[in-house]
């Protein structure tokens, strides 16, 4: 199989940027100090949905196909922080405090 590289790399809005033989292309996007990285994910085809023998697996929803990508783009390797979700929407809407960078709530 062969690497198909974005068009332009780095993308204009990386602020740092790697490649490492295990995960690929990596860009870090910084905004108002707050990080986030997004691994290249390229054209191909490959397949989704569960296998027939997974357990817990729901036929009905989770048909296994062919799924093509005809153009490669970039994916958050985490979920969206509240410190991210801010520097972009410059709000907060989330019950939780600043104190925690996580999504999830976690009881003690």
């Amino acid at each position: 199989m062969s690497f198909v590289l974005p068009d332009v790399f780095p993308p204009p809005w990386a602020s740092e940027w790697e490649e490492d033989a295990e995960w690929g292309l990596a860009a870090t996007l910084n905004l108002n100090g707050v990080k986030q990285t997004f691994r290249w994910i390229q054209p191909g085809t490959s397949l989704m949905g569960s296998p027939e023998g997974e357990s817990e697996r729901n036929a009905e929803r989770e048909l296994r196909h062919e799924v093509t990508l005809t153009r490669g783009y970039w994916l958050a390797d985490t979920a969206c922080t509240q410190a991210l979700w801010q520097a972009v929407r410059g709000s907060n809407p989330s019950y939780f405090n600043d104190a925690h960078p996580l999504l999830l709530r976690r009881e003690h």
